[in-house]
């Protein structure tokens, strides 16, 4: 696998990868918020995900004020095959979290994720402090996590 920094030739494809996760993981309706992100907040901390010189995902992480968060991560769906999935997100996830230790600022990560990939997030040390029904759509359930963070 290979990340590389987001460019807006990667738009349209990371469109396809949102769209194929509708709707198990993402409301229909976010597409217009992921479009509105990725056209006007992606930086170099929002890193697209190469396997076989194709893109099969993306995400990244972002400062605000004294935390960071993590923003719209997500892999073409049954594009990894389960057995390779867990191996996909660790190396995925080491490399947003050891940007994140690099910068140094030992803020706290939170993410908001569904209850489908809260205990993905569990394994790399995300803890849920807030539960909002519904809060992503019809029966995807807004998880609040954090993660805690020392320099």
């Amino acid at each position: 696998m290979i990340f590389k920094q987001y460019k807006r030739e990667y738009k349209s494809r990371l469109i396809e990868i949102f769209k194929s996760n509708c709707p198990k993981y993402f409301d229909a309706k976010d597409e217009v918020d992921f479009i509105d992100f990725l056209e006007k907040y992606t930086d170099e901390n929002y890193l697209v995900v190469f396997r076989d010189n194709e893109i099969i995902g993306c995400g990244g992480h972002y400062t605000k004020d004294t935390a960071y968060g993590i923003a719209w991560v997500m892999f073409e769906r049954n594009s990894i095959g389960s057995k390779q999935l867990l191996n996909v997100c660790d190396a995925f996830f080491s490399e947003i979290l050891n940007r994140i230790l690099e910068e140094g600022k030992g803020f706290d990560i939170y993410i908001n994720t569904t209850q489908l990939l809260e205990k993905l997030f569990n394994r790399y040390g995300f803890k849920t402090f807030q539960i909002i029904e519904d809060g992503f759509g019809d029966g995807l359930n807004e998880l609040k996590m954090k993660k805690t963070n020392k320099k």
